[in-house]
């Protein structure tokens, strides 16, 4: 056997957070950042999987860095050994979960060197687990969706963009996703920009904080699958300005939480998007100067990482 590789994108949830739950239509993008996985057969076969992970921001080798490694007994796919042991837990019941689906990959073998190379920061929630999720259903030739829905609290709608050459519309019905191709590359991509507020958000529990607030939203989630369709479709800045602060006031709402401008963001002259789950990770942006002005504006706040929509987003829609 050969070795084999897996790779997968990472994520934004431009529309939708929390309600994408309840039925609400999504707007999301795959980006131009993902996560590698490789398999190698043991040549001296010792019954084991071993697992190394390395973090390589910007697809700068330089900057690789290992973050994670664990040692699996290749039968019980039960920890041995490991550098986190939440981190092996949470690996080995993914496994776990995957050889449930099929067997067959695992019968058999004397063993793996396994190796996983996320393209961005780890802490920057731009899709570790999902890219992860992906890759592995990729090696057991299973049903993405399906082992997401296994081991993940979440929609799915990252699992959706993990394998999407483009902008995609996410409508979860009950737990059968619905994917579709969405025209999304503005003519005022320049801009938009992502930004990247320092602390990573736990998607299942951020999830289980709001739980409680997103019943009975009817109104609100039919707000919300319009203002996707709305943003696919407008050509003005000033619209899409418009759609994107509507939507944040209606989560604002949802949610019981002040919007990220009105907090972190108060007096900005642009308008700002929560992404994913509030309170972390990347914001989107509008900012009709140049980059190097805004990058200036958000080191006063201690926010260094910066991108443009054309440099993160994978589109397959051009100009």
């Amino acid at each position: 056997m050969v070795a084999q590789k897996y790779y997968s994108n990472g994520k934004f949830l431009i529309t939708g957070e929390y309600l994408v739950l309840k039925g609400a239509k999504a707007l999301a993008v795959p980006l131009k950042f993902g996560q590698e996985l490789e398999v190698r057969p043991k040549t001296n076969p010792d019954f084991q999987l071993r697992w190394k992970a390395f973090a390589d921001p910007y697809g700068l080798t330089s900057c690789r860095k290992f973050w994670f490694e664990a040692i699996l007994d290749i039968e019980s796919l039960e920890i041995l050994e490991s550098s986190d042991l939440q981190k092996a837990k949470t690996l080995s019941s993914l496994l776990k979960q995957a050889k449930d689906l099929n067997p067959k990959t695992l019968r058999n073998i004397d063993g793996f060197d396994v190796y996983t190379n996320a393209g961005f920061d780890i802490n920057w929630g731009l899709g570790s687990s999902s890219t992860l999720i992906s890759n592995v259903a990729k090696w057991f030739g299973i049903d993405p969706f399906q082992l997401h829905f296994n081991t993940s609290a979440g929609s799915g709608y990252d699992i959706a963009c993990a394998n999407a050459d483009g902008p995609v519309f996410y409508t979860l019905q009950g737990k059968r996703p619905l994917v579709e191709t969405a025209r999304f590359n503005p003519d005022f991509s320049q801009q938009l920009y992502f930004v990247y507020l320092g602390n990573k958000q736990q998607t299942n529990q951020s999830i289980r904080d709001f739980s409680g607030r997103l019943n009975n939203k009817g109104r609100e989630i039919e707000r919300i699958s319009e203002i996707s369709d709305e943003l696919t479709s407008t050509h003005d800045l000033e619209e899409f300005e418009f759609f994107i602060e509507e939507h944040e006031q209606i989560m604002s709402a949802v949610l019981g939480v002040p919007t990220v401008k009105q907090t972190t963001f108060a007096g900005f002259p642009g308008s700002v998007k929560s992404l994913g789950a509030w309170g972390g990770d990347f914001v989107m942006l509008t900012w009709q100067d140049g980059k190097k002005e805004l990058i200036g504006y958000l080191a006063k706040k201690g926010m260094k990482t910066v991108f443009g929509f054309d440099e993160i987003v994978l589109s397959n829609i051009k100009k």
